[in-house]
């Protein structure tokens, strides 16, 4: 998460970047901060349909905002975190694995500016590099399982012994 965080920065210019990873059916908890001048985003939960994340989440497509706190286009639940912070141009990627949101990534200015297409397109490719991450350890873990299964074997106990001994 922190090094798709820090791409995303690079490549949008954005000074401030976030994101989380799911925390529930269908909620994202914000766990990595990056150029943020407070700790008021660290541990927040977004509920899917709720802010912009959870707009992005509920729509599984990037979304943005011009003015997070004036914006009509999103609810209001997580404006005291925002404040705090001075976020006001904030977009949301959600990372998407099999069809699945799986988590968001934000970059956020604290000036109201519109975001271009460079910036959301940037973010869009650091959520991409998360998605992949996500792929290889959701594939190592069912690798890592299926091989548990076969030495334990299929009931949970040893697996097959070496066979019946020589016959009489």
């Amino acid at each position: 998460m922190r090094a798709a965080l820090l791409r995303l920065r690079r490549g949008t210019g954005l000074p401030v970047a976030f994101g989380g990873l799911l925390d529930g059916p269908r909620q994202v908890r914000i766990g990595e901060l990056i150029g943020t001048g407070t700790r008021a985003l660290q541990g927040l939960a977004i509920s899917s349909g709720n802010g912009l994340g959870g707009k992005a989440v509920a729509l599984s497509r990037p979304c943005a905002v011009t003015d997070y706190r004036v914006s009509r286009h999103i609810s209001h639940e997580y404006d005291a975190a925002v404040a705090a912070e001075g976020l006001r141009s904030v977009l949301a990627v959600p990372v998407v694995v099999r069809r699945r949101v799986r988590g968001v990534l934000y970059g956020a200015l604290r000036a109201a500016q519109p975001l271009g297409d460079r910036a959301l397109s940037a973010a869009v490719a650091a959520a991409r590099d998360v998605e992949q991450a996500l792929v290889v350890r959701d594939e190592v873990r069912s690798l890592l399982a299926a091989a548990r299964e076969t030495v334990a074997g299929p009931g949970g106990g040893p697996g097959p012994g070496p066979g019946p001994g020589p016959g009489p």
